[in-house]
């Protein structure tokens, strides 16, 4: 009998859908996963609401402690997962994968920088406050039973793509801005917008969620 298929659940950015992630998960389909696109609404709800949803989606997709659950993210996807991870330990299994795609884990300069003007908060809602360097930096560590592989887009160099960010950056958020206690980022390098789309990337993000 074959293995069964690892289930991964695929966390969108902030003002987007799970509809952009229809591509990763059909490739990572082609690599053994299963992946389910998990929809939360970035300006709406805060980081707990998310949570509450996210622990429904994964009970209601493969009931209690699912043993291997895999979660690939996107940007603020990965602070979602960081708080359900957090929230929710009773329910977790055996061994949690995580593969963040460019998170903004420390909090994000540009949020911080823009957090009081109007035109920001009406754009991005909720996801404002989330975003914010001492909000992302209080969530809880990593539980023992999750790992994690983040992947950093960027230019390569000292400068990044965008002049209002401290050194290298993807265009939205600093490669400083990425890593975790105990995870410093891989950098795979490019622009923000389309790391989940590449072929490069998600190659290594199905690697690590199939355990090899």
């Amino acid at each position: 009998m074959s293995e069964p298929k690892i289930p991964v659940v695929l966390l969108h950015g902030a003002l987007r859908s799970s509809v952009g992630m229809w591509p990763t998960a059909r490739f990572l389909a082609r690599h053994g996963l299963v992946a389910r696109g998990f929809d939360y609404a970035t300006r709406a709800h805060g980081l707990l609401q998310h949570a509450e949803r996210l622990a429904a989606f994964v009970r209601d997709w493969l009931g209690p402690r699912p043993p291997v659950l895999g979660f690939l993210t996107h940007s603020m996807g990965a602070l979602v997962v960081r708080m359900y991870l957090g929230s929710f330990a009773d329910e977790l299994g055996a061994e949690q994968r995580v593969v963040m795609l460019s998170p903004p884990n420390r909090g994000s300069v540009l949020a911080a920088r823009n957090r009081d003007r109007a035109l920001f908060r009406w754009i991005y809602g909720r996801a404002a406050e989330v975003l914010v360097p001492e909000r992302a930096q209080s969530l809880p560590p990593l539980p023992p039973t999750a790992r994690a592989l983040v992947l950093a887009g960027g230019r390569g160099d000292p400068r990044g793509f965008n002049p209002l960010l401290p050194g290298d950056d993807d265009g939205v958020v600093a490669v400083a801005e990425m890593g975790l206690p105990g995870v410093e980022p891989t950098f795979v390098g490019g622009l923000h917008a389309t790391l989940q789309w590449r072929r490069a990337v998600l190659s290594r993000a199905a690697a690590f969620l199939a355990g090899e």
